[in-house]
């Protein structure tokens, strides 16, 4: 069964509770595919087989069936973050069960709908710029740990470390984020001592050596020409390399002053490889590569909340991946959420486009358009998801 949606799709739980009753809206698959009409009777037999898949509806009969608010959640989680440096800088406390809260909190809502988790915080600010990055980090090395098949436990520790890589020196991070320019001499002492800050932190805690040891490593290279030991190769841990190369991207993503991505050329990222060059291209001796390529293979060219300039004149934003399931690969996307006018004016409602490169009467992505737009304008960010419009 399969349909065609002109509607913002919304995640969805379909718990055991529903088994013998009617389900109250129609559900669809990421791609918008039908799976189940609104009304038909849900056995224990479809309810188990639809729990292994994420869920979808339309966003206005969310209130109709058990949903979640993961954009919420993560403001939560940053603002809880936040405290907990504040505190911790303060003589204040933060014990373990607090930390594993947090870690857990990122990976269930990553898990009901990543692509909202990703594209909000790419584009969203609900935070400072170090919680902000710090969340992002944790979802993009949530994608690398479930690509390697890491354990719940194990992904939930990935997440924890890169909540935490900057502990206790989350305010220095929020000035560096506003340098244009080269770092002050005055910066650099703490800069390099920072990951055996936030390690020393993390082992009073009492985290799991896996977790403190990312920390303590997410600032080495594999050329040995990291901080703060000089580590290199197979010396650093596969945790340490994943937390390195999310930091990066995330800071990336992310459009730091100075850092903003002056590499999306569409003209030269022809495919995941040619992307994957220009994003990491000045980091390619420092970073294991092959964990970049898998991370840009989960992605995709188009990763969530990607801005684009389209053949109307009209920027967009990528919503959700597209998948093929048949050939397990990640497609260009079915669609794009228009936000601002071709006068750059924003619709109060985003727009749906259907995108096509071979139909001059459907819409095709002409650009990345994060160079036209290096500080988005403010926008109601979560409607792009289908979620209730919050303070920020």
């Amino acid at each position: 069964m399969s349909g065609s949606i002109t509607f913002i799709l919304r995640a969805v739980v379909l718990s055991p509770t529903y088994i013998g009753t009617a389900v109250p809206c129609d559900l669809f698959d990421g791609n918008g595919n039908l799976l189940l009409r609104e009304g038909a009777l849900i056995s224990e037999n479809i309810q188990k087989k639809l729990s292994n898949r994420r869920l979808f509806c339309n966003a206005q009969q969310a209130t109709a069936i058990l949903t979640n608010n993961p954009l919420h959640a993560l403001v939560a989680v940053g603002k809880k973050l936040s405290l907990a440096d504040v505190a911790l800088s303060t003589s204040g406390s933060f014990d373990i069960k607090a930390c594993e809260e947090l870690a857990e909190s990122v990976y269930l809502n990553w898990q009901l709908d990543p692509d909202a988790c990703i594209g909000y915080m790419r584009v969203a600010n609900p935070g400072t710029p170090s919680v902000c990055q710090a969340i992002l980090a944790a979802l993009f090395v949530a994608e690398l740990g479930a690509a390697h098949a890491f354990t719940r436990h194990e992904v939930i520790d990935l997440i924890g470390s890169a909540l935490t890589m900057n502990l206790g020196s989350m305010v220095l991070h929020d000035k560096m984020a506003e340098l244009a320019g080269p770092l002050p001499l005055s910066f650099r002492p703490l800069v390099m001592e920072h990951p055996n800050h936030a390690a020393k932190i993390l082992l009073e805690i009492g985290v799991s050596e896996a977790w403190s040891r990312a920390v303590l490593q997410h600032h080495e290279n594999l050329n040995g020409s990291g901080y703060p030991n000089g580590l290199s190769k197979s010396n650093i841990t596969l945790e340490a390399r994943m937390l390195r190369l999310v930091d990066i991207f995330a800071a990336r993503q992310r459009m730091r002053r100075g850092r903003g991505p002056l590499y999306w050329s569409i003209s030269r990222a022809r495919d995941l490889s040619g992307l994957t060059e220009q994003i990491f291209r000045t980091d390619i001796d420092v970073l294991d590569i092959s964990l970049a390529r898998l991370l840009m293979g989960r992605l995709g060219l188009f990763p969530p909340g990607s801005i684009v300039r389209l053949s109307n004149g009209e920027i967009a934003i990528v919503s959700r991946r597209s998948y093929d399931l048949i050939h397990a690969k990640i497609l260009t996307p079915r669609e794009v959420w228009s936000f601002l006018d071709t006068n750059g004016h924003p619709y109060p409602i985003p727009c749906v486009r259907r995108i096509n490169r071979m139909s001059l009467r459907d819409f095709r992505i002409l650009a990345y358009a994060h160079d036209d737009l290096p500080r988005l304008p403010h926008y109601d960010w979560p409607i792009i998801w289908g979620y209730e419009s919050q303070a920020q």
